[in-house]
């Protein structure tokens, strides 16, 4: 006989609740189950999960609910609930005493995969989302390393969300008011507003010559109207308890006459020791004031820094730190910065000075302007809850460099919650680390760079944008190399899909310019179609936020146009039989059903030669990803040529 004793002081702190082990096939030999003893503490909520098991609670003692994806259920003593495979559950335990229960699970993969199957990518995405992107400082033009991050990707995903019937916009802008272009007006002998409209058409012409459509284009410093807003908000931000006026010591250059934060201040991170700039370290991503730094001087002359007291409103984050664990716990963040804000939780978040000495910003009292990161935060928040009354509510994804995950993921959420506009944070952050020119970071200052307007100018926005989202650095430092910057037509799935539509040309006049009906199937015709519509929903399950891969999206992309490319090379040997004309005719169908599946798969990353491609098949708009692929019409007619070819590309959009 093996008995087991429900023991509090036996149990283990997992999934954020106290757990036991009860009996699993470990104690008994073919017991086609596990379990545990379980209880959430008193005003607790357990970790949020799903798994591939089944599982049953049967509840022993307390009272809290349970609940799974989407349904909640109040269960008590002698109450038992299932839970299917892959669900997301937790158990929210608001009482004042502890729910005890057991846990029992079991795998039955096939209960597992029929879960799966009911929950296609496609149907988690939502019918309305705003993406953001955070918007370029505009202190010098953007270079291949800044446009490889959130700006081609964000567009990646509006693209296919709005090729799959959504509603989906894109917010950016210019970072006008950041300490950096302020920076550079003073090492140019210049005005910032001057470098802010110049810079900043820049990078607006730069997004738009590289495809990447906008709807919402926020430019604080072209916008009177920007700091009666923000100063609105402000006043609310100022009123929080957490806010309060101080004096503190604050790095500064005698020399220049300059209160050194930022952009202003260089050194090394008091953390990890790299080179950074006050107030955040890219290298590591935690803050700290410019003072900190070690061997810190002025940017603009040098000069190293000294300290001087300085009055200003400081905002104490630690304040929101449970409100933001909470916060984050329902939002899904990116695992590097979920380790980061994980990270900066547990060390304590230091406090925020919210008001700068300077000129060049949102000006306020006593001198000062508004910080450049929260005047960012409140511009965010501004431009969401704006897009939500013109538009209406949606789901908000953020895509951000993971050098700002602080300031997004911290700051702003904190900011929002000081507000009262907690309703227009973000839902999801997809983050990206940085793309190197060979093993060092793109660098302005050291001539380390290619420019984006240069490359598009060279290669032209398909073979860029198929470029950065190969080695989109998605969790990782990628490289591009120097030689491969200036062969970027060179790409794989740039050339093998241009040689694969190019075949389009003969088929077009074997069948005289009209696409056939299908005929007689055979196995490998079936199986392609098969094909056509799992590769389909592969490529739909890389564009949720909580999975998306850029990297990942252009490698089975080059494996459809592969597949594609081999299905015809196998067929073309029966299609000239005279007694096979009718599995002939089903062959040919395929090709062109498979080339419109290309166009609608492939315009979110090559958006000039999937709509080439579409016009030339004679469909109108522009490309419409179907779930489950229909055919072309019979007697379809299309372009002469093929498509990319210069014939059908005279009829087609750019």
């Amino acid at each position: 006989m093996i008995t087991r004793a429900f023991d509090r002081s036996a149990m283990s702190w997992s999934y954020e609740m106290h757990l036991q082990p009860m009996l699993s096939a470990n104690d008994i030999e073919g017991l086609p189950f596990g379990s545990v003893f379980g209880s959430v503490p008193a005003h607790t909520v357990s970790k949020r999960h799903a798994h591939q098991d089944g599982e049953m609670f049967i509840v022993l003692a307390g009272k809290a609910v349970v609940v799974l994806g989407d349904e909640e259920r109040e269960l008590g003593p002698g109450e038992v609930v299932h839970l299917s495979p892959f669900g997301f559950h937790e158990i929210r335990n608001e009482s004042d005493e502890p729910f005890d229960i057991v846990s029992i699970y079991w795998e039955h993969i096939p209960s597992a995969v029929a879960a799966l199957e009911q929950l296609p990518p496609r149907g988690q995405l939502a019918e309305r989302t705003l993406v953001f992107c955070p918007p370029p400082t505009p202190n010098g033009g953007l270079h291949l390393g800044h446009l490889a991050g959130p700006y081609v990707r964000a567009d990646m995903l509006v693209r296919a969300l709005r090729s799959m019937g959504r509603d989906a916009r894109y917010v950016t802008g210019t970072d006008d008011h950041q300490s950096y272009v302020a920076a550079a007006a003073r090492l140019r002998g210049t005005e910032p507003a001057e470098v802010a409209r110049a810079e900043g058409d820049a990078i607006v012409a730069t997004l738009r010559s590289a495809g990447v459509g906008y709807d919402r284009l926020t430019r604080p410093a072209a916008d009177p109207e920007h700091a009666g807003r923000i100063r609105e908000l402000f006043s609310r931000l100022a009123a929080s308890p957490a806010v309060k006026e101080e004096t503190r010591e604050t790095a500064y250059c005698p020399a220049c006459d300059l209160s050194l934060h930022q952009a202003f201040a260089r050194g090394h991170c008091a953390h990890c020791g790299a080179a950074s700039d006050g107030e955040i370290c890219e290298a590591c991503g935690r803050p700290g004031e410019a003072r900190d730094l070690t061997d810190a001087r002025c940017r603009i002359c040098g000069t190293p820094a000294v300290t001087r007291p300085e009055r200003a409103l400081w905002l104490d984050l630690d304040a929101y730190a449970d409100q933001l664990r909470d916060h984050l716990r329902d939002r899904y963040t990116a695992p590097d910065l979920q380790a980061l804000v994980e990270r900066l939780l547990d060390e304590g978040l230091p406090p925020y000075r919210l008001g700068r000495t300077g000129t060049w910003g949102v000006a306020l009292e006593d001198g000062q302007t508004l910080d450049a990161w929260a005047d960012l935060a409140l511009t965010f928040l501004d431009a969401a809850r704006t897009e939500t009354e013109q538009h209406g509510p949606a789901r908000i994804t953020l895509f951000l460099g993971y050098d700002n995950s602080f300031y997004y993921a911290v700051l702003l959420p904190v900011l929002a919650f000081a507000t009262g506009l907690a309703e227009f944070l973000p839902a999801a952050f997809v983050t990206n680390q940085f793309l190197h020119l060979g093993d060092a970071k793109f660098s302005t200052s050291r001539g380390h760079a290619v420019w984006a307007a240069d490359a598009l100018a060279a290669a032209g926005p398909d073979a860029v944008r198929l470029a950065l989202l190969r080695e989109a650095p998605e969790g990782r430092v990628t490289r591009i190399s120097p030689e491969r910057a200036g062969r970027l037509t060179q790409d794989p799935l740039y050339r093998g899909a241009q040689d694969w539509l190019g075949g389009f040309a003969a088929l077009a006049g074997r069948s005289d310019g009209r696409v056939p009906g299908t005929g007689a199937w055979t196995d490998a015709h079936r199986e392609f179609y098969r094909y056509l519509n799992l590769a389909t929903r592969q490529l739909d399950g890389l564009l949720l936020p909580e999975s998306f891969s850029a990297r990942g999206y252009v490698r089975q992309l080059e494996s459809f146009v592969t597949r594609c490319a081999e299905f015809r090379a196998t067929e073309e040997a029966v299609r000239g039989v005279p007694s096979l004309a009718e599995e002939a005719r089903t062959s040919l169908a395929l090709e062109y059903l498979a080339a419109k599946a290309f166009a609608a798969l492939a315009w979110p990353v090559v958006p000039e030669l999937a709509q080439r491609t579409w016009d030339w098949l004679g469909l109108p708009a522009q490309p419409l990803r179907e779930a489950d692929w229909t055919f072309l019409p019979a007697g379809s007619p299309v372009a002469p040529g093929a498509p990319g070819t210069t014939a059908a590309a005279a009829t087609g959009r750019s």
